[in-house]
């Protein structure tokens, strides 16, 4: 886990002139490539890149105030992850939110037994992740978040994974229970609930980890906070509208919430040492709109350590343009769709997939799909989630490719030169704003 170099995670504005880009061909940029060596990351076209030096470290950023007619923004979630050292399948390893069906992904919230909830993580290795109603089901308000456990704990025989899952099944609960105006529940306070309840919990006695959470209001408000090296990065019309700072003390050193034994503090105290001690407090948190059409990822670091923010927006931009979702025109540059609604369904890209050739008479065919698996498999949310994860899955064992860790590992220790992608755990939420009144 490290803190990324601004250049690679370096930030776009939109493009004074849609109009030539488009006519100069959009689309074919966004056509597959060749196979072969892995290409060099592509810059959008209706983007220039910035200097880091016109963001500030902690930035707070918004939108300009809503318009008499408040929209009313339903956000479509799901979330995707792969083990370290395990297969990525994507469908397999995605998940869909439907509040109508479930009031949390990511987590069991359903069942006091430890066992079995330790059994139901999904297959996210050390991460963690969530996503949940906040209150009512008729709030429209959702919690989410990623978490990473810190590795370095497994040399003290710790399970990493016991407190990055905590934390978020603590959050979901506190976002689930939550009894007051969905407007008052912060992400930064959400984040010290569930950090609190993992310090209570006595079957957790050593560990750390990173968080990245978000509270979405039915207005489009949305809150981030983000403590170590997991973030997010809000995409708006085939540009980065905002990304997160990492928060290191150091390379490879991220701000991490931590459990530290009493035997290891007397340890400390002996032979010197200290101990990551960061708190919820120390978390960034930043403000902003969401409008129809943003697309909102939050990942670990085995996503941004192999991954730069211009890498994700061409994967996402290809997926929202092919699909139909955001739409390119020499005439009106890159507008949402008024059919996201659809396509982020239950039904979600089903309509824009052929038929399963699976045999009526052979109904247990690996064909034939059941409506919960297509329901699960084909929405534009987890069609996102899981392209990121698979391309953070496979520039993580690329060796001819020097990922944004391998960068700064190089610039930290130039004599070891580190080279190619980074191994780690995965974990993605991709988040898409809808705005149920949308017209064009």
């Amino acid at each position: 886990m490290i803190t990324l170099a601004s250049s690679g995670r370096a930030c776009s504005s939109a493009c004074s002139s849609l109009h030539t880009v488009a006519r100069d061909g959009f689309l074919a940029c966004l056509a597959p490539k060749p196979s072969g060596p892995r290409y060099s990351p592509v810059f959008s076209p209706f983007s220039t890149p910035r200097s880091p030096r016109f963001f500030p470290r902690r930035a707070f950023q918004s939108t300009s105030s809503l318009d008499s007619a408040t929209p009313r923004i339903s956000y479509r979630v799901a979330a995707s992850s792969s083990g370290k050292g395990r297969r990525f399948h994507p469908a397999k390893n995605s998940y869909n939110f439907n509040p109508e069906l479930h009031e949390a992904i990511g987590v069991a919230t359903d069942t006091p037994n430890r066992a079995l909830r330790r059994k139901r993580r999904p297959d996210s290795g050390e991460d963690a992740f969530f996503v949940s109603q906040v209150g009512r089901k008729d709030s429209g308000a959702v919690a989410f978040a990623v978490a990473d456990g810190v590795g370095g704990w497994a040399e003290s025989r710790v399970d990493p994974a016991d407190f990055s899952h905590a934390l978020c099944g603590y959050m979901a609960e506190a976002a689930i229970s939550w009894d007051s105006p969905a407007e008052q529940l912060r992400a930064k306070h959400l984040l010290q609930a569930g950090y609190d309840q993992v310090v209570a919990d006595e079957t957790i006695r050593a560990g750390g980890s990173t968080a990245s959470v978000g509270v979405g209001l039915e207005d489009g408000r949305l809150e981030l906070a983000n403590l170590g090296d997991s973030g997010s990065v809000l995409l708006r019309l085939a540009a980065v509208h905002h990304y997160s700072i990492p928060q290191t003390h150091g390379f490879n050193t991220p701000y991490q919430l931590s459990i530290i034994p009493p035997r290891m503090r007397a340890q400390a105290s002996i032979f010197g040492g200290s101990f990551l001690e960061d708190l919820p407090r120390d978390a960034a948190v930043t403000n902003l709109h969401m409008q129809h059409g943003d697309v909102l990822i939050l990942a670990t670091d085995g996503v941004f350590d192999n991954l730069n923010n211009q890498d994700i927006l061409k994967l996402v931009t290809s997926r929202m343009v092919l699909t139909g979702a955001w739409s390119a025109t020499p005439d009106s540059g890159i507008r949402p769709s008024e059919d996201l609604k659809q396509l982020t369904g239950p039904e979600g890209l089903t309509s824009l997939l052929p038929s399963p050739s699976a045999s009526p008479s052979d109904p247990d065919s690996p064909k034939a799909s059941s409506p919960s698996t297509r329901e699960q498999t084909y929405t534009l949310q987890s069609l996102i989630a899981a392209t990121i994860a698979g391309e953070a899955k496979l520039a993580s064992m690329d060796m001819r490719r020097d990922g944004p860790f391998a960068k700064e590992a190089q610039r930290y220790y130039p004599g070891d030169w580190y080279r190619g992608g980074k191994v780690d755990d995965i974990s993605v939420v991709a988040v898409v704003a809808v705005d149920e009144g949308y017209s064009g």
